[in-house]
């Protein structure tokens, strides 16, 4: 189910979900009516942000940084909305909908591929050094005829968002084993619903973040090594990020939500057990879940040479032509 705000565009953005990829493909430059928005601020100096999040684990360092008072440290006042993946945010960053928003990276270069003024201001997670226990992202199953990655040919995989980092996963897993991605059938399933999905019988395998495959063990499923960890163990995969316009126009802006952002992310991987405490305040978990879940790492700091496998993995897949964009991103 959608529910919908008008954005400050005048047209509807949703709550829960947002709109298709394509409507990442299918944005320009010229299309970005509010991104030349200037930050609300106050009089004593804290600026409204909205950031567009995924209502996955990853994002739990923004939650615990919140509570905890980090971003009104940095006079920010900060207020979050859930869309289905980073394909679906970027177009409302740059549209003005959000200040800042969380993607997968693929997304992000799929973006600048397009020429879409978008820029990073942090790595946002990592993989895991297991690939049958990545937290962020596990293909999971229920067919205990599916041992392998071999045994995918023919199947339906669910994945949130295609031309995402999900995408890259399977394809470059497939590869690896020497398939093609056209003996797969990829389909759109939110993220939460992956685990139901899967019990249904609708698809054979589903790429999910924690804390639904802890859901899915619960139910029976189990790891397939198809995982952001089999992509690069510790990669950096996902980012915050804002629109080029609102960085030239509110830089101390981007500053303050910088470091408050790191600040967050470091606290939360020094501090796991608050971390796992910080999911009931914005996921509905049964009791006992959250201290079963694997967290991602939460290590901001990342330079090109670190993120450049995952570009590499992204032109492999066929989703960007060169690793450019990610030059292009990480420029200010």
């Amino acid at each position: 189910m959608f529910f919908l705000h008008r954005g400050r565009c005048g047209r509807p953005v949703r709550r829960r979900t947002a709109v298709a990829a394509g409507a990442l493909l299918a944005l320009t430059p010229l299309t970005a009516c509010g991104s030349g928005d200037g930050a609300k601020v106050s009089a004593t100096g804290t600026a409204e942000v909205t950031l567009g999040v995924i209502p996955i684990i990853d994002i739990a360092p923004v939650h615990l940084g919140i509570s905890k008072g980090v971003f009104a440290r940095h006079k920010l006042k900060v207020t979050t909305q859930s869309a289905q993946g980073g394909a679906a945010i970027v177009p409302a960053v740059v549209s003005g909908d959000f200040e800042f928003g969380y993607s997968n990276l693929v997304s992000l270069f799929t973006a600048r591929d397009k020429r879409i003024p978008v820029t990073m201001v942090a790595v946002g997670a990592r993989a895991s050094d297991d690939v049958l226990d990545d937290g962020s992202g596990q293909l999971m199953t229920r067919d205990p005829a599916i041992k392998g990655i071999a045994d995918l040919k023919g199947k339906k995989i669910a994945i949130n968002t295609l031309k995402g980092i999900n995408e890259v996963a399977v394809k470059s897993s497939l590869k690896k084993q020497g398939l093609s991605p056209d003996d797969v059938s990829l389909t759109e399933v939110p993220i939460p619903n992956m685990p139901e999905t899967l019990n249904s019988g609708k698809v054979d395998a589903a790429m999910m973040s924690e804390p639904f495959i802890s859901i899915a063990k619960g139910q029976g499923a189990k790891p397939l090594p198809v995982s952001y960890a089999s992509m690069g163990r510790n990669l950096p995969f996902a980012g915050w990020f804002t629109s080029k316009q609102f960085a030239a126009k509110n830089p101390e802006v981007v500053k303050r939500f910088t470091a408050a952002l790191k600040e967050s992310l470091i606290y939360a991987e020094a501090h796991p057990d608050e971390a796992r405490a910080a999911l009931n305040g914005y996921l509905k978990l049964d009791a006992g879940l959250s201290g079963k879940v694997t967290l991602p790492g939460w290590n901001p700091e990342a330079g090109r040479n670190e993120i450049a496998p995952l570009a590499q993995l992204a032109v492999d897949a066929g989703l960007i032509g060169s690793t450019r964009p990610l030059d292009d991103l990480l420029a200010r």
